[in-house]
């Protein structure tokens, strides 16, 4: 049973790492907003079936609305969004880096709050952070001269930052309801702009139903969405906020490799460099420090590890 959490964490990683390239090969027969949509629509479906079963499915308490709105609206749809949109544009291994170093930004929003002691401590890692980020957008890296590339990679440090945004607001959330109750409004909220950037923008356009595409959604829905949901629920109760984040620190690990193993990218020294040192500042960012004496944990769990939902992305 004590490794149970453990065994979870492992399952865990593997599934939103793999995710990646699994993602990256479904963007090749569907456009992105459309994608979201069919991965939001299967992941409903398994949770609300779910929660029929248990009958526990419900309407939210008005006091959760608010973190319904943020996390449905900036965890899921907003960062969905920016996946598909970037994943064409940028390696899936860079990718999944690159999303998550939220904790670094959490770190970064949390420093007029701590104390001197506390902020040297962040700073540090989020300086360590910060050149490990550089090394992955060198121009040695990626391609300065393509557009599409430093967009990309613009638009998942944006979703980071959002990420981290909200994981602030809901790690200060008084809970009424559980987060997997809470999960099918949060989907329904996603699903309403994804839907209809889909409706304006990709209207008409081919989807290529391959056995590869309907593979991929169904991996991206039912089993990365909801299953992987599930999972983060389950170890989040069960070890501390600073196990779980940097067991967490295993998925983009994990992007890296199946990204090298799927899709075939190149996994360079400059890469691995830029991956470890994000990771160490990651680190450094997510101990504690002695501006919990000031009241301000700097312990940064991923969304996903918290008392509430991201897609993982």
């Amino acid at each position: 049973m004590r490794l149970r959490p453990y065994l979870l964490l492992i399952c865990l990683a593997l599934v939103w790492g793999v995710n990646w390239p699994v993602t990256k090969i479904g963007l090749r027969d569907l456009p992105p907003f459309s994608y979201g949509v069919v991965r939001v629509i299967t992941g409903l479906a398994l949770v609300v079936g779910v929660l029929v079963a248990r009958r526990g499915l419900s309407l939210p308490d008005r006091r959760d609305v608010p973190v319904v709105l943020s996390v449905g609206l900036v965890q899921m749809a907003a960062a969905i969004a920016f996946m598909n949109l970037a994943l064409p544009l940028v390696s899936a291994g860079r990718s999944s880096i690159l999303v998550y170093t939220m904790p670094l930004w959490v770190g970064l929003f949390q420093l007029p709050a701590l104390r001197a002691s506390g902020a040297a401590r962040q700073v540090v890692g989020l300086l360590i952070g910060l050149a490990g980020i550089g090394l992955l957008l060198n121009p040695q890296s990626i391609d300065w001269g393509s557009q599409g590339q430093l967009l990309g990679s613009a638009a998942l440090l944006f979703s980071a930052a959002l990420w981290a945004v909200t994981t602030i607001q809901l790690r200060r959330h008084d809970w009424h309801g559980t987060p997997f109750s809470l999960m099918p409004w949060q989907l329904l909220i996603a699903l309403v702009p994804l839907g209809v950037f889909a409706f304006a923008l990709e209207a008409g356009r081919a989807i290529n139903w391959t056995p590869t595409a309907i593979a991929a959604v169904f991996y991206s829905g039912p089993i990365a969405t909801a299953f992987a949901y599930w999972l983060s629920q389950s170890i989040s109760r069960s070890l501390s906020p600073l196990a779980t984040t940097m067991g967490f620190l295993a998925v983009p690990v994990v992007g890296l490799a199946s990204s090298w193993v799927m899709l075939g990218e190149p996994l360079t020294l400059l890469d691995l460099a830029g991956a470890a040192t994000t990771f160490v500042g990651i680190v450094v960012v997510s101990t504690y420090s002695r501006a919990a004496a000031a009241g301000v944990d700097p312990v940064i769990a991923l969304p996903d590890q918290m008392e509430t939902v991201a897609p993982d992305v």
